[in-house]
């Protein structure tokens, strides 16, 4: 079975390969321009707020998707729990873009965080939603080796708050007859990846939540798409023992994600290395040898003995 999966996948390397230096030209093109699509449209669509969480890390993807957004002409509602980093993304917006941001300060890992936040919307139409939180220990550890809390607490902040976000600012939008959700989840997400198990599971419930809200919400004026990034560099360091022309930047999966939304769904990939990896794991391998195949190539980048 592993000679099988040896050449396939080498076949999805040399494809992702291939499409490496197109994707490099296009992320340069996409790059230059805080605004690739028609911004009145947009906005009118899906406007006049925004309401993005997980934004406060200047690197991070929450961050790229608020700058893309304003430029835009959106207004924002910012979420995150590090305040003095989510002030200063705050305060770079307004100065740039001068539109009002509304930084939100909040533990989303809290069961009773809807009974702070939704006083803080309660004045605005929160007219697109993107749901980008999220949490995992930086350590990785396996399914048995992390304590049950820690497993909990996962699940709180990648699960269930994502489900109280679309639900309750869901349910607005459907009553408009008019809005977007974007769910953000990983290729982790669309396959299993040992050694990130816990996380994987996550990323997994906020993929099928969407593509169900996708089919179920079709005719209601409202869009979702689930979006799925592969490995990026928002992580520091975290990322160096894989190879690096897998990584991303943030700025064109952000920009690819809301030129998708409302045109394709349920689940984008965005950028063409990581539709060829993913179309190797998910479709061109059996599910065991998909799953051993991953697992060797996360030891491998995490450093892991197995």
């Amino acid at each position: 079975m592993r000679m099988i999966s040896k050449p396939l996948l080498a076949g999805g390397a040399l494809a992702a390969t291939a499409t490496g230096l197109v994707w490099r030209q296009v992320r340069e093109q996409r790059q230059t321009g805080e605004q690739s699509a028609p911004g009145n449209k947009f906005l009118r669509q899906y406007g006049p707020w925004a309401l993005v969480t997980g934004a406060a890390r200047a690197e991070g993807l929450g961050y790229s998707f608020a700058r893309h957004l304003a430029g835009r002409g959106f207004n924002l509602a910012l979420v995150d729990i590090a305040g003095d980093e989510l002030a200063a993304r705050a305060e770079e917006l307004r100065a740039k873009y001068l539109i009002k941001v509304r930084p939100i300060v909040l533990d989303l890992g809290r069961d009773d965080f809807l009974d702070d936040l939704l006083p803080q919307t309660a004045d605005i139409t929160v007219g697109l939603l993107v749901c980008n939180h999220m949490w995992t220990p930086r350590d990785t550890p396996m399914i048995m080796e992390m304590d049950l809390d820690t497993h909990l607490a996962m699940l709180n902040v990648n699960a269930r708050a994502y489900t109280a976000l679309v639900h309750t600012y869901g349910r607005e939008m459907v009553k408009r007859a008019q809005g977007g959700i974007v769910i953000v989840t990983s290729g982790a997400g669309l396959q299993a990846t040992p050694y990130t198990g816990a996380y994987s599971a996550n990323k997994a419930f906020q993929r099928t939540l969407g593509e169900a809200l996708w089919y179920e919400l079709q005719g209601s004026g409202v869009d979702i798409l689930v979006t799925a990034p592969g490995l990026m560099s928002t992580q520091g360091d975290a990322l160096a023992g894989y190879p690096q022309w897998m990584i991303s930047d943030a700025d064109p999966v952000a920009v690819e994600t809301l030129d998708t939304l409302g045109h394709d769904g349920p689940v984008l990939i965005p950028g063409l290395i990581n539709k060829a990896f993913m179309a190797t794991q998910t479709r061109l391998l059996p599910r065991r040898m998909a799953v051993e195949s991953v697992g060797r190539f996360m030891a491998a980048g995490l450093h892991k003995r197995q």
